[in-house]
């Protein structure tokens, strides 16, 4: 190559004894678009451009060039300590340069400034207009403002770079971004105010290419800022390189005034937006939680149902049990019991009438099930007085379990579970609570996934349209060398010579008709039998039909599928084809927007549900739902969620209430991750040892360890996690005293947290989380009171509904739809969990896993691990095939081609915290627990354990005789009027009025069905409903109350082994 001189050329006074600022211009520039960068930088700070064949002084030089040839000028040229400024394409060489440098050990910039560059991950937006014809070409990248005006209004300056920008935009094009391990160079990221391309939010996700630090800062201006507004740039760049390399900066006549150098934070792969230093970053989003040092998020999630809780007592019929009491006693005949029976059936035959009638009611069901439209409307034509048949008790029992769903249970779903965050505050006692006019002050109606991805599927099933479709290996594939796949749990596959040039060029994102354009055009020097684009196509079945590569619509299970897949119909490259795409998938989402806007209407809902399952049935030749009686399955085409319409603070008297007795339960917790870190850390050694004395080697395939592993996390022997958690039982039994009442005779246990404290550390020993996710628990607090007025003076019962053990559960995407700001959430979980956690890609499959309720706080530092193919992987998302386990010390850590290491446990952190969160289970498996209270708080709600042949509900026959069979049920086991019902079949608690004759006769129902499915020794688990529909004090604006539970996160402030947090 020609030597660096003709590559860089010097700008302004020589500085010798000072760092150099080497510059990569944007697309089609030279060195003069920095010309008035000299006179702003500060004196001391030497500046040289890159000057790229074909412009300017090389004007008469084919403009083509490729990396190794800037790599060789950079070395060349960089005789001393240096940085490097890339402003868009320029950004993307530069770091690209840094990353080659680094594969070659030369030294590093000691800073990247990237001004305007999209990182790499991300779609490519300029890269697309390469095939345009040039007065097209043009056109675009002056709308992006990527052409100065001085040059956009002459034709002649615009035939001259023409040819520039051609080859620049061409290598974009060709340009294969491949993951590696982030840079250890600090990156400061320069966005324009006005950047279509890269704004701010954009630039701030080079944070995961960095191992150091990134700082994004903002410039007021468009694409092409550094030039437009050259003095503010070059004095920030300049400044801020001279404090980072401990050089003091000179004034010179005639400058800009500097500007604050830009701050490089302290933890890892984290950028800061600018604003003040605090001195303790972690206290901005957590309040004092007791003096046990746990600290807990300034922000939850209020869940409350959307139907009043009162509505639920309209199917009760208290004087109706106290006569099948007394007949049970033998005080009252059956003659006597009968037109009692007959009057509270035709009461709750008349309630369920009005139900069927109610707007609001039908609302709730039309969203839910469409079908199940049929019950309402056969009730509302039999009347209120219609003679009892077995079809209408059936209706009736379907619309009474809708009820005491939207009225007793705290579901976040549509406008029946609205969501609602909510403030707490340690500076003022009282709650503070403004309910608006209407239940919801916000709807929004989105696509199910899968919805989406069935339009893809019918898509990608047209021949012309797909080949302008992506393509990929399947996430957790890899190519280890030129020709060889590595596959997870299967021998490698070699490819051909032309099976590798196809496979080299997918990434995902570029369509096939592109990557194929450019292989038939290298075809006469490679030689590879690629000779025209059809070979391409054909070759690429064959990769799909072996199961290596998938080609189509790839859509993350998030709520950015629907905008990907807008991404994959725009890159479709013939007009014809991509305008008929658009026609279909805009009239798909013109029915959801009716769909939308029928909302609060149920007469308008109804037709315009019907129409877009119909048009959804004729534009995918898909059902409209599948999955039907699932949880969690996105069984339809399209859903609703809504915020509630009211503003709550919740007061310091809430966590006082309840701080010192989650003191004694979240040791509990801390124990239980320790304990499963434990019991998993021997199992995962245990397979470690046998795959490294079987292989011969130190160094393990983590593909192999990890289907190996599968075992002891969700095989059907006994699990590590099954002793763990009965050891946590049986310890909690002997810290209450549960052992003393080995009969359980007891109702009530009432401890003091105070006198538990001077214990619990002697049961549950524990200083330190077990792992990262280990650090974060979440509680259900479910509050028992009239009114705020008794919560303030801390009068209140609290309830634990739950304590997700070692589970963020505010990290989820319905709950971030309702938030003014979820980016904000996330950088506080990144601030708790530290930056660069490892998160599966799970596959669609995947049980209880929907866009809907998917993790939603992943931060710009996350890494992605593929373990089996699954769509929508991150661009730089890590196949596990990429990966070894090894010793290190006498830790097991993950790391390979560039990634981590990470502690073994953390990659498989989300897997241990499932198995945390669903085993803390504080009472063991006996017949009856009583109530358990610790101060104010109830850790455990009294429960009972039967059977179904135990309980004599699934042989009862007749109004009578499952009416009498309940309350048998109900006397012979001690329970209250109101429980709620879990059968082991089921996947939730139902609740039950056992005085209703419906609910008696639903849980006759039921019961009959489960025995069918499991036989008469299946489980049921019965627990008291506590609080009750009179404790409800979530109101709306016309003063109704809801029953409600406080979901929050609580922080461990001790930090696990696992973790690397720097301060």
């Amino acid at each position: 190559m020609t030597g660096a001189a003709q590559w860089f050329v010097s700008l302004g006074r020589p500085a010798d004894a000072g760092p150099l600022l080497l510059c990569l211009p944007p697309a089609g520039a030279g060195p003069s678009s920095f010309r008035d960068w000299p006179a702003a930088l500060p004196a001391g700070v030497a500046l040289a451009v890159l000057a790229l064949p074909g412009r300017e002084a090389r004007i008469t030089e084919p403009p083509a060039f490729d990396l190794d040839q800037v790599v060789e000028a950079v070395r060349q040229r960089a005789d001393r300590p240096y940085a490097m400024y890339g402003h868009s394409m320029g950004g993307l060489l530069a770091f690209e340069v840094v990353r080659e440098l680094r594969r070659r050990g030369t030294p590093l910039p000691s800073r990247l400034y990237l001004g305007g560059s999209r990182p790499p991950h991300l779609p490519k937006t300029l890269a697309r207009f390469a095939d345009l014809p040039d007065d097209e070409f043009l056109a675009r990248i002056a709308e992006l403002g990527g052409l100065p005006q001085g040059v956009r209004d002459l034709p002649e300056l615009l035939d001259l770079i023409l040819p520039a920008l051609r080859s620049d935009f061409d290598w974009l094009n060709r340009y294969p971004y491949r993951p590696e391990a982030p840079v250890p160079v600090p990156l400061v990221c320069l966005a324009g105010t006005d950047d279509r391309d890269a704004d701010p939010a954009t630039m701030a996700d080079w944070a995961g290419h960095t191992a150091i630090g990134c700082t994004v800062r903002t410039i007021q201006g468009g694409h092409l800022f550094f030039a437009e507004r050259a003095a503010e740039v070059a004095a920030l760049v300049g400044t801020d390189l001279l404090a980072a390399t401990g050089t003091a900066p000179t004034a010179r006549a005639g400058t800009a005034t500097a500007v604050a150098p830009a701050r490089v934070p302290t933890d890892r792969r984290t950028p800061v937006e600018e604003r003040p230093l605090r001195p303790d970053p972690a206290a901005e989003h957590l309040i004092p939680l007791g003096s046990g040092g746990w600290r807990v998020w300034r922000e939850g999630v209020l869940r409350a149902a959307g139907f009043p809780a009162d509505g639920v007592l309209r199917l009760t019929a208290p004087e109706l049990a106290a006569v099948a009491d007394a007949h049970l006693d033998g005080t009252v005949t059956e003659a006597e019991l009968l037109p009692v029976l007959g009057a509270a059936v035709a009461q709750t035959s008349k309630t369920i009438y009005d139900l069927a009638g109610d707007p609001l009611f039908r609302e709730a069901v039309t969203w839910q099930n469409l079908n199940a439209l049929t019950a309402l409307d056969s009730v509302r034509r039999g009347g209120p007085d219609e003679r009892s048949h077995d079809k209408r008790r059936a209706r009736e029992q379907a619309i009474g379990r809708y009820w005491q769903r939207y009225t007793a249970k705290n579901d976040t779903i549509g406008f029946f579970g609205p969501i609602c965050w909510a403030a707490l505050t340690r500076r003022t006692p009282t709650t503070t609570m403004t309910a608006g006019p209407a239940l919801v002050r916000r709807r929004m109606v989105a696509f199910e996934w899968r919805a989406l991805a069935a339009f893809g599927d019918r898509i990608a099933a047209d021949p012309a349209v797909r080949r302008w479709l992506p393509a990929g290996l399947h996430a957790p594939f890899r190519l280890a060398d030129e020709r060889r796949v590595s596959r997870p749990a299967a021998p490698p596959v070699v490819l051909s010579p032309a099976e590798a040039a196809v496979v080299a060029r997918l990434d995902g994102r570029t369509p096939v008709a592109e990557i194929a354009r450019h292989l038939v055009a290298e075809e006469p020097t490679a030689r590879r039998g690629l000779r025209n684009v059809d070979n391409v196509y054909l070759l690429l079945d064959r990769l799909v039909e072996r199961g290596l590569v998938w080609w189509g619509v790839s859509l993350p299970m998030s709520g950015a599928a629907e905008g990907r897949l807008r991404e994959v119909i725009a890159g479709v490259g013939e007009a014809d084809l991509r305008r008929a795409v658009e026609a279909d998938f805009a009239r798909l989402c013109a029915a959801r927007d009716e769909v939308a806007a029928a909302a609060g209407d149920p007469d308008r809902l109804h037709p315009a549900l019907r129409a877009l399952h119909a048009d959804f049935t004729e534009l995918t030749g898909q059902s409209a739902t599948h999955r039907p009686g699932e949880t969690y399955a996105g069984r339809a085409v399209c859903y609703e969620d809504t915020v509630r319409d009211l503003d709550v603070t919740l007061g310091a008297a809430v966590l006082d209430t309840v701080a010192a007795p989650l003191d004694v339960l979240l040791r509990a917790a801390r124990w239980l991750t320790v304990a499963i870190a434990e019991a998993y850390g021997v199992a995962f050694r245990g397979l470690y040892e046998e795959l490294a004395a079987e292989a011969g080697d130190r160094e393990v395939n983590f593909a192999d360890f990890w289907y190996l592993a599968q075992g002891p996390l969700f095989g059907t022997g006994e699990r590590p996690i099954d002793a763990v958690s009965a050891e946590l039982a049986t310890r909690f039994a002997r810290l209450t005293g549960l052992d003393d009442d080995p009969a359980g005779d007891s109702r009530l246990v009432q401890l003091s947290a105070a006198d538990l404290a001077a214990r619990v550390d002697d049961l549950f020993p524990a200083d330190r989380p077990g792992w990262s996710a280990g650090r974060i628990h979440s509680p259900d607090l479910q509050i028992c009171a009239a009114g705020v007025e008794e919560i303030d003076r801390g009068a209140a019962t609290v309830v634990l509904g739950e304590l997700h053990t070692a589970w963020a559960t505010l990290d989820n995407s319905v709950f971030a739809s309702g938030h003014d700001a979820p980016e904000r959430l996330a950088d506080w979980l990144a601030t708790d969990l530290g930056p660069g956690r490892v998160r599966l890609l799970f596959p669609p499959s995947m049980p209880r896993h929907t866009a809907r309720v998917t993790f939603a706080l992943q931060h710009r530092t996350d890494v992605q691990l593929a373990f089996v193919p699954a769509p929508g992987a991150d661009p730089r998302c890590v196949p596990i095939t990429a990966l070894r386990v090894r010793a290190s010390g006498a830790e097991l850590v993950v790391d390979g081609a560039g990634h981590g290491p990470w502690p073994l446990l953390e990659v498989f952190s989300e897997l241990l915290s499932m198995h945390a969160a669903d085993g803390f289970k504080l009472a063991t498996a006996r017949p009856h627990t009583p109530r358990i209270v610790i101060d104010r708080l109830v850790a455990v709600r009294e429960t009972w354990r039967t059977n179904i042949d135990e309980s004599g509900l699934a042989g009862a026959t007749g109004s009578l005789g499952r009416y009498l069979a309940v309350r048998r049920w109900r006397r012979s086991l001690g329970l209250p009027e109101r429980v709620y019902v879990k059968l082991s079949t089921e996947t939730k608690p139902c609740y039950v009025d056992l005085s209703s004759p419906m609910f008696a006769s639903s849980l006759c129902a039921m019961v009959r069905a489960a025995r069918q499915q499991a036989g008469g020794a299946a489980a049921i688990l019965v627990s008291e409903a506590l609080p009750g529909p009179e404790q409800a004090w979530v109101p709306d604006g016309q003063g109704r109350r809801y029953q409600s539970e406080l979901r929050i996160q609580v922080v461990d402030p001790a930090l696990p082994a696992t973790m690397e947090v720097t301060r």
